[in-house]
């Protein structure tokens, strides 16, 4: 970052976008929005499941009223034990936007050398179709001129005759 000025700057409108994030309020959408979470559910799902689940239930309540209920023994214990007040601890809000800081220059510095690779690659790519353009255009450039050269020739001879 200290060499490449490209770098510093995005690194400063990525800042500039955190620290404007963070303090904008939060909006509500407005509600001529439909989320999809909102859309009407379809009751199709409901007549699927009802018979299996009543059914269910019908078996359930029949084996609770049936089978045989043991007496119920009351065993009467009391536990004191003290009750444990959570120790507060403080917190430092400091440490956490430093380590925030440090994870976002990382993050930033993976993706610089992420997207120098992919560049790196292209200006190869393009590198090789350039020479490529430049081998068929020289080998174009000398069949003109072995071309003219016939033509000349062909000339010549037609003029002598």
């Amino acid at each position: 970052m200290a060499e490449c000025s490209a770098c510093r700057e995005q690194v400063a409108q990525f800042q500039s976008t955190y620290a404007m994030l963070k303090t904008s309020p939060d909006v509500e959408p407005p509600r001529r929005i439909l989320f999809e979470f909102e859309k009407p559910v379809v009751a199709s799902w409901i007549w699927r499941w009802l018979a299996p689940m009543a059914a269910s239930a019908a078996v359930a309540l029949a084996v609770v009223h049936f089978a045989p209920q043991p007496q119920p023994q009351i065993v009467e214990r009391v536990i004191q034990q003290p009750a444990a007040q959570p120790a507060a601890q403080p917190v430092d809000y400091q440490k956490i936007i430093d380590e925030l800081r440090a994870s976002q220059e990382v993050w930033l510095a993976n993706e610089l050398k992420k997207r120098d690779s992919a560049n790196g690659q292209e200006i190869r790519r393009l590198h090789s179709e350039v020479a490529a353009l430049d081998y068929y255009q020289r080998k174009i450039e000398r069949e003109n001129w072995d071309t003219a050269r016939d033509v000349q020739l062909l000339a010549a001879k037609t003029d002598r005759e």
